[in-house]
C-alpha cells in the first residue's frame, strides 16, 4: 500500500490500540478531547447551595454524584473530601432529616431522608464521623472545627464536647458560621448560661443573612 491508504491504516491501528500521542493524532487529522470530570463543577455548585442554605439541593447533588458515599472509605482525595464535608454539614443542619426525595432517585435515598428516629441519628452520627476524619487530616482548621462542633451539638451524648470546642473557638473569635454560633447559644442555654446564650446569639445575628434562627429559649426564662 502507498500514500493515503498507508496513512489511513496506520491511523486506524494507532486508534484501535489507544496509544495515539497528541502529535500522532494531529498527524492523522483527529482531535482528541481530554476527559472532563463533571463532578468538579457539581461539587462547587453544591458548596454554593450549602452557603445559600439550600440543604436539599446541596445534599442531593452530592448523593447523586457519590451514591455510595456512606460506604466509601475516607481518602485524601480533595474532591471527595469536599463532598463529605458538604453532605455532613447539610445533614447536621437538617438534624439528620434531609428532604431530598425530589432530588435523588428512590433507590439512592436510603436513610438520608431521616423518616425514622433511627435514620436521623444514623445520619448525624455519620456526619460526626466524617467531620472527625476531615479534622484529623487537616488539623487546626477553624472552619472544619466549627463544622465538627456544630455536628457534635446535634448529638446529646456529645454536647459536652461540642460546648467546649465551640466555646474555645468563640473565645478566639474563630467560629466560622452563624449556624455554629446558634448551636453554641442553644448549648449555653441548656447549661443555664443565659449571658453566654445572649453573647453567642448576638454574634450569630451579626453573621447571619436571616438571624431568626439565632436565638433559642434561655433555660429557666422566656425566649429572647
Amino acid at each position: 500500500m502507498r500514500g493515503p491508504a498507508v496513512r489511513l491504516t496506520l491511523c486506524l491501528g494507532l486508534i484501535a490500540s489507544a496509544i495515539v500521542p497528541s502529535g500522532d493524532a494531529a498527524a492523522c487529522g483527529i482531535e482528541f478531547m481530554p476527559a472532563v470530570d463533571h463532578r468538579v463543577m457539581g461539587v462547587a455548585q453544591a458548596e454554593k447551595a450549602l452557603r445559600d442554605g439550600q440543604l436539599a439541593a446541596a445534599a442531593g447533588s452530592v448523593i447523586r454524584m457519590f451514591p455510595e458515599i456512606r460506604q466509601i472509605s475516607y481518602e485524601k482525595d480533595p474532591l471527595l473530601n469536599r463532598a463529605f464535608r458538604i453532605l455532613a454539614v447539610a445533614a447536621t443542619r437538617a438534624d439528620g432529616a434531609l428532604r431530598v426525595s425530589a432530588e435523588v432517585p428512590r433507590e439512592l435515598l436510603g436513610a438520608w431522608g431521616g423518616t425514622s428516629a433511627e435514620d436521623r441519628k444514623a445520619n448525624v452520627d455519620w456526619s460526626i464521623r466524617a467531620l472527625r476524619r476531615l479534622n484529623e487530616q487537616r488539623k487546626n482548621d477553624p472552619g472544619l472545627q466549627t463544622d465538627l462542633g456544630e455536628a457534635l451539638a446535634r448529638a446529646p451524648e456529645h454536647r459536652g464536647e461540642a460546648l467546649k470546642l465551640l466555646g474555645d473557638l468563640a473565645e478566639k473569635d474563630l467560629i466560622a458560621s452563624p449556624e455554629a454560633y446558634a448551636a453554641l447559644a442553644r448549648l449555653r442555654a441548656l447549661s443555664g448560661d443565659g449571658a453566654g446564650h445572649d453573647a453567642a446569639a448576638s454574634r450569630c445575628e451579626v453573621m447571619a443573612k436571616n438571624p431568626a434562627f439565632c436565638r433559642t429559649s434561655r433555660a429557666g426564662g422566656p425566649e429572647s
